[in-house]
């Protein structure tokens, strides 16, 4: 609700309190030409009151009302009281010459009359209240002066405070307080006289005295007014001393002064319509900085003026002062025609510019409805005021300007400290645009960046929902929009209004302004920052100086993002190639090796299905060997059928140019390759050579769909890789020594298996209160899982020192167990699995935290061993007589909880695997295992084992598993969920299977 509507509720509620109370008084009892006589004296007087601005009128009217009430009666002192201020207050604004509003024609005459009213019966009430009966005249009288002026100057002081504030009312006590004093509170004791004269002496004497006093009330105002006159020069001179002192001492602050500057100027003129505008340095933006209407205090307006439009934009223009006397004679004469429209415009005002240094930099003005209400020494009073003032809010903007650019300083180096911190482009881009919306405030920010197809491609936003995803699909060429045409050209744009640049894409309706500015590192443009708003003239200059810093920072970042993505796809991509490598070099015979060859690029390039064929040079045919991601009718109707040159020319020109060929959309290019891509529906497609000596052996088709998929250089680069690691292990699979060799490396491996059985624990701990149990089968002749368990000291739970055996029986020395799982299978994952269960023992028996000593395992394995492998942990600490587990989990497989209530739990912390970077990050957490509650820690080689149609396992399986027999002990536990997995697979493992499973249960 603005003020004016709650000052007419204030006032209709008030003055609706005040007559209710008079008409429960049950006034009246006096003969009504008696009321009428002291109605008509009453506003005689009141006619005859003189005003202060920007007080109300001052008149003797009290003398009449409090007589009244101490000759005829508290309630009919009251209805005189109402039916006078009612009558008068109604013609107050024609007197005066106000606007005809609803206010002042009707809210503000009752609540006039209803605070008079009500001022007689308090006083009344407190009459007869202090004589515990009927009071005397003196106790009355003393009553009366004591509620009346007390009820009015309350009623008038709560009102400016609605009108204006704190200001309003200081404005109006400091213009006020001499008239309500000398005028309206110290004559109220003549009240008693007459009274007396109209009891005593009778109605004639009563005329006659009533006489006298329309005589002093008129002898009063024009003592006030030759007073005021007489006085003013001095006292202007002194208001405006003091203003400039004001001025001069106040804070550099815009909005301070402002309301400074009117406080002053209502001391020097009438300020009951009041206008202190400002000027917008860089644009045509003009805001009413405080708004003063009628004594009603509007809230700030800013709008758009043109130098030279209206008055305001002629005294931009000019720099020079206006006075108007008489708009309604001037008008034709006037330098400029006035902008407002309204049904009742002012009659009278004084326009003052705000110079400094010659540049006009704002306006006051103040307005009259009456014509002839100021004059040439209001016009100068108000200039030597604006000569003040000016200086004064120039320099309050300077400082506000300097902090302003302080502050956007140092968050732009926030911004760019907390981004050059991340180096993964995923996560810095959105980080941006969000960084930037908490630090500077805008809604909308976008970030466009330079693809290889040298069109702009969108990559983060701070919206959501259903735009977030338009915007995903958005792809702009150069000088496409004012996002593109800023790329071409390398500049900023600012558009203050999206409607008049013809750059603008209309693709949201709720854009109104927009900033973009070029993401430049060294001479070339990677990319754009854009910025939009709903508001039309959003942007200013130190909005343009904010996102070109940040712009610079942004590229920066995104730079160095994009050479580190760059470094670690390509250690990546060379891991990858020599995981693929060592995989298929050490396949025994062609039936082992041509899964691995279909399976390994769809989890290294997230193929969906995968195909080997072997190329027939008599038969001119390609012969698939192998596939992955079929099913199973289809796989056996495709792999070994031979499918005829001319049924895949795509598959023909790879093998004769010896050159990959990529189909980012194959949906139009069926014919090319009509058995594979017709077929199974690809959306795209990637054909290798298999190349090895000088000849083709055939190809490997690499299939997508049926989403789209776009690939990319390291795609291209990764595809040849596989294919040349393929071709060679193709190639050594047809030679007839591997049958030899595989026998030999059989009998090393079953020697190695007995070893590396020996690294592990041959049982389990012996912990009252606890059931333990561990399975650990790999899927070749050796693996890289590997479980262990050992105690640590009571005392130093876990930053001790201790190194005992696990079945020492100590029943409260803590237990700690470790679960791991290496990134390849056989003889290399099993000498990796040596060494890194010997370190992270190493690292785990001080007693260190969980997150502690895999960290400092991880620096040991990175520095012993250059073989590219990883190893996946989870570490736990059990406190035995507590149930307290403190874990973390480096990259591995997060362990299931099994609540004795049937809940089930992931134990899973942030973190890496071991042995891939120097430096990581882990975290400790805490869990606590209340009895018949089971923990299973186990590795991808269960959840991930598959049946004859290519299903894994999965967690959810085997979590029914548990979830059915959680009751029972470890031993029956291990069982379910091995005879569950056999049940699956029917067949040997893909990888390795490692369980180790805790169950805490009742203490004998």
């Amino acid at each position: 609700m603005n003020r004016e509507r709650f000052l007419i509720l204030y006032c209709l509620v008030v003055g609706a309190a005040g007559w209710s109370a008079l008409i429960l008084s049950s006034p009246g009892a006096a003969p009504w030409g008696v009321l009428a006589l002291f109605i008509i004296l009453a506003l005689l007087i009141e006619a005859a009151a003189f005003r202060v601005p920007p007080a109300d009128p001052h008149s003797l009217t009290g003398i009449i009302i409090l007589a009244a009430a101490l000759a005829l009666g508290p309630s009919d002192g009251a209805l005189i009281a109402g039916l006078s201020g009612l009558i008068f207050g109604v013609f107050l604004p024609l007197i005066y010459n106000r606007p005809r509003t609803f206010y002042l024609l009707l809210a503000r005459p009752l609540l006039r009359s209803g605070v008079r009213a009500g001022a007689v019966l308090a006083g009344g009430a407190l009459a007869r209240l202090l004589a515990g009966g009927a009071p005397g005249e003196a106790l009355s009288l003393m009553a009366l002066i004591l509620c009346y002026p007390t009820f009015i100057q309350t009623n008038r002081a709560i009102r400016e405070y609605i009108q204006g504030n704190t200001t309003g009312v200081l404005t109006w006590w400091q213009s006020a307080w001499m008239p309500v004093l000398a005028a309206e509170i110290a004559p109220l004791p003549l009240a008693a006289l007459f009274a007396a004269i109209y009891a005593r002496l009778g109605i004639g004497y009563f005329i006659f005295a009533a006489a006298g006093l329309i005589v002093a009330s008129l002898a009063v105002r024009q003592a006030a007014m030759n007073l005021r006159n007489q006085g003013a020069s001095i006292r202007e001179l002194g208001l405006l001393n003091e203003a400039s002192r004001e001025i001069i001492r106040a804070e550099l602050d815009v909005e301070a002064l402002s309301e400074l500057i009117y406080r002053a100027a209502s001391k020097v003129v009438d300020t009951s319509s009041f206008h202190l505008g400002l000027f917008d340095p860089d644009s045509d933006r003009y805001t009413l900085v405080v708004r003063v209407q009628d004594r009603v205090r509007l809230p700030p307006l800013t709008v758009d003026l043109p130098s030279g439009d209206g008055l305001v934009g002629w005294m931009r223009q000019t720099g020079r002062s206006l006075l108007v006397e008489d708009f309604a004679t001037e008008m034709d004469r006037l330098p400029a025609r006035p902008r407002y429209q309204s049904e009742r415009p002012p009659r009278s005002g004084i326009y003052v510019p705000l110079l400094d240094g010659g540049k006009v930099i704002g306006t006051i003005s103040i307005q009259s409805y009456q014509p002839y209400a100021f004059d040439a020494d209001d016009l100068r009073m108000l200039s030597l005021l604006a000569d003040q003032a000016a200086v004064a809010i120039s320099k309050a903007r300077a400082f506000a300007a300097a902090n302003e650019r302080a502050v956007q300083l140092q968050a732009i180096q926030d911004v760019s400290e907390r981004i050059t911190a991340i180096l993964d482009l995923d996560q810095l881009l959105p980080s941006v645009v969000r960084l930037i919306r908490e630090r500077f405030g805008y809604h909308t920010v976008h970030i466009f960046l330079m693809g290889e197809d040298g069109r702009l491609h969108f990559s983060a936003s701070t919206v959501e929902g259903e735009a977030l995803e338009r915007l995903r699909q958005l792809v702009l060429h150069p000088g496409e929009g004012i996002v593109g045409s800023v790329a071409v050209t390398g500049q900023p744009a600012l558009v203050n209004d999206v409607q008049t640049d013809q750059r603008y894409i209309n693709d949201d309706s709720n854009t109104r302004a927009e900033l973009a500015v070029p993401l430049r590192y060294a001479e070339h443009v990677i990319g754009v920052l854009d910025i939009q708003s709903a508001e039309a003239g959003r942007f200013q200059r130190s909005d343009l100086f904010v996102t070109r810093t940040l712009a610079d920072q942004v590229a920066v970042a995104v730079k160095s993002a994009r050479a580190f993505q760059a470094q670690r796809e390509e250690a990546w991509t060379l891991n990858a190639l020599l995981q693929v490598a060592e995989n298929l070099s050490r396949a025994p015979s062609l039936d082992t090796l041509l899964p691995a060859v279909v399976r390994l690029p769809p989890l290294l390039l997230g193929c969906d299905r995968c195909y080997c064929l072997i190329w027939d040079r008599p038969a001119a045919s390609f012969t698939p060997l192998a596939a992955y991601g079929l099913r199973p009718a289809d796989r056996a109707t495709f792999v070994g059928c031979p499918i005829a040159e001319q049924d895949a020319p795509l598959l023909a020109e790879v093998v004769r140019t010896v050159a990959p060929l990529a189909l980012d959309s194959a949906s139009g290019h069926g014919h090319l390759c009509a058995p594979i891509i017709e077929r199974f529906g690809s959306a795209s497609f990637l054909v290798t050579p298999l190349w090895t000596r000088g000849a083709a052996l055939g190809v490997l088709a690499l299939d997508y769909g049926p989403l789209p998929h776009h690939f990319t250089a390291r795609d291209l680069t990764l595809a040849n890789g596989f294919a040349s690691q393929i071709a060679g292990a193709l190639e050594s699979a047809l030679l007839a020594q591997e049958a030899a060799q595989a026998a030999r490396l059989e009998e090393e491996l079953r020697v190695a298996r007995d070893i590396q059985r020996t690294l592990l624990p041959s049982r389990a701990p012996n912990l009252p209160g606890w059931d333990t149990i561990a399975d650990w089968r790999s899927a070749r002749m050796v693996g890289g899982d590997f479980f262990d368990y050992w105690y640590l000291p009571v005392q130093q739970t876990f930053d001790g020192n201790a190194d005992r055996s696990i079945n020492d029986g100590l029943d409260l020395q803590p237990l700690g167990f470790v679960i791991a799982d290496v990134s390849d299978k056989g003889v290399p994952a099993a000498l990796f699995m040596a060494l890194a269960r010997s370190l992270v023992r190493a690292a785990a028996l001080d007693g260190s935290a969980p997150s502690v000593a895999l960290t400092r395992a991880n620096r040991w394995i990175t520095r012993d061993t250059e073989a590219g492998m990883f190893v996946t942990v989870f570490y736990g600490i059990i406190e035995p007589h507590t149930g307290r587990m403190r874990y973390c989990c480096a990259g591995h497989n997060p362990p299931l909880l099994f609540r004795a209530d049937g809940a089930v739990e992931t134990l899973h912390t942030p973190g890496i695997a071991l042995g891939v970077l120097d430096e990581i990050t882990l975290e400790d957490r805490e869990v606590c295992i209340a009895r018949g509650d089971v923990v299973v820690c186990y590795t991808d080689g269960v959840t991930e084992a598959i049946n004859a149609a290519e299903e894994p396992f999965g967690v959810e399986r085997l979590i029914e598993t548990v979830a059915a027999v959680r009751t029972g002990n470890v031993q029956s536990i291990l069982e379910s969920i091995t005879g569950a997995l056999g049940r699956h697979a029917e067949g040997p493992l893909y990888d390795d299977v490692t369980l180790v499973i805790i169950k805490r249960v009742e203490h004998d």
